[in-house]
Order: C-alpha cells, then structure tokens, then sequence
C-alpha cells in the first residue's frame, strides 16, 4: 500500500509541475480553501504534529483557524513550487521582498554566507529568487526514495541550484567549497533529520536543531546569518537577521545554533500560520 501510495505522490508531482501554473489563480485560491478545511477535519498524523508545534511555538492553544491558515499556507507553498518552473524570471523577482539584502550582499563579497531557515513560506521561490538575482545557491535536501529525490534534484537544478543529498558524506566539505566558490549556501535548520542535532531551547523548550549552518559558516570562515520567508498578501518577504558571531569548540557549536533557534522562535511566533512543520519537534509535554 505504501509503494501505490508513493507512487500515487510521484505521479501527482509530474502532473503538477506540467499543468500547475496554468491554473487560474481564482481556481488555486478555492482548492486551497477547500483542501486545507478538509484536512483540518480529518486531523491527521501530519496534522496533529503541525497543531501541537503550533501550540509550543506560541504558548497558546493553536485554534482550528490558526491551524486552517498553516494547511493553506502549506498548500501555497506546495503550488507555488509546482507553478515556479513555468514563472518568468520577471514574475518571480517581483514576488519576493528582502529585508536585510544589501547586509546579505556585503557579506556574500567579504568572505561568503551560509543563509540558515526554517520550514517557512516557500524556500525554493527563496532559493529561485537567490538565483535569478546574482546571489547562486548550494543546498542540501532530504534523499527521498522511490525516484523523490532525483526528481526535487532536477526540479531546483531547473531553478539554478546545486543540491546536495542528506546522506551524502561529503557534504561539508562540498558547502565548504561552495562557498570559496562564491555561492551562497542556504540550508533549512530547523527540523534534526539525522537526530544527531545539538541540544537547544526554543522559547523554553528542549528540541535538537542540526549544527551543519555553524559547521560550515566555522570551517569556510563565511557569515552565518538566520533568516526566515513568510507570505504577504500578494507575495513573499525573507527578513535577514544579524550574522551570528562565530564561536569555537562544541560548546560554541551549540552557542551559535542557539542564536539561530532565537531568531526562528521569535520570528514563527509572530506570525506562525506560515511555519510548515508536521513531524514531531517539541518534546510531547510541550503543549
């Protein structure tokens, strides 16, 4: 059932990405309206996990509405990233807003930046807009299996990034080189994929976030600077935080991570319907 399950998700993606930004967007609007009520309704796995990180994220009770607005903010992101490939590069440079651009800027041509984000807003029109504007993206992506992972590959390699697998040993070292490259490596941060993340505090909580961003930002001597995306009416705003100030040892690892959490945290609270986590994040008490 899983494998007819998988390859149902495959061959809705293929699909999408042909037809997807032919939609009319008035069309778009009411399929996300409809789907993310429904999914609301079912409450499943996925969807209590995304309730009870929502709860932990704000200090209150995620409501139905704010929970609502966090499936349909997830289900822009998963159209946006269907529609990108057919946007002129025109419509997807007016889509997004940056805050913090000309610090971001400075920093890419003094000595490199690794960007680390959450699951936020739409990551890759981020990455496309990155991209379109002079500023190349590395980044790292989870190995799916079942051709998923060749698939997102190929996808972001359409928008102009270089994607590197999860597993693939050598990963720090080829970010590292990235950078000496003069790319700019942007990696998500908040979910522990490996479960060997450092020990955090997101608004008093205990989590494990991954130390990649710090690792790398510390072994090319690049920025590391935290950032976040999160809609608009009408498009995207990614706001740059101050670069986080470099710290050796394990401890300073952990120290350096920690700013990163502090920036997610506060930033997620304020406006928390665009973060897009459904797998377990907050200790179960949390809530």
């Amino acid at each position: 059932m899983s494998k007819l399950r998988d390859a149902a998700v495959r061959r809705i993606y293929r699909v999408g990405w042909r037809i997807a930004g032919k939609l009319p967007r008035p069309l778009v609007t009411v399929i996300i309206s409809v789907a993310s009520r429904r999914a609301a309704r079912h409450n499943g796995t996925h969807v209590r996990a995304l309730r009870h990180n929502l709860t932990a994220a704000t200090g209150a009770p995620a409501s139905n509405d704010l929970v609502r607005a966090a499936l349909a903010s997830y289900l822009r992101n998963i159209y946006e990233m269907l529609a990108l490939p057919s946007w002129p590069a025109r419509k997807v440079i007016n889509q997004v807003e940056v805050v913090g651009e000309l610090e971001l800027r400075s920093m890419v041509a003094a000595r490199g930046a690794v960007v680390a984000l959450p699951h936020s807003g739409n990551w890759d029109l981020a990455g496309a807009w990155a991209c379109l504007t002079r500023l190349p993206v590395t980044t790292v992506a989870e190995e799916l299996g079942g051709g998923d992972f060749e698939a997102f590959v190929g996808f972001r390699e359409l928008l102009g990034m270089e994607v590197l697998s999860h597993r693939d040993p050598a990963a720090i070292a080829t970010l590292v080189g990235a950078i000496r490259r003069g790319r700019v490596v942007c990696l998500l941060a908040d979910r522990d994929l490996e479960g060997r993340g450092v020990p955090v505090r997101w608004h008093g909580q205990r989590v494990t976030m991954p130390a990649g961003p710090a690792m790398v930002a510390r072994r090319s001597g690049a920025a590391l600077v935290p950032a976040i995306c999160q809609y608009t009416p009408t498009g995207m705003r990614i706001v740059l935080g101050a670069a986080v100030k470099h710290r050796p040892g394990r401890d300073g690892l952990i120290a350096m991570t920690q700013e990163v959490a502090d920036f997610f945290a506060a930033r997620i609270a304020a406006k928390p319907e665009d973060w897009h986590l459904m797998q377990p994040f907050f200790p179960a008490a949390a809530a």
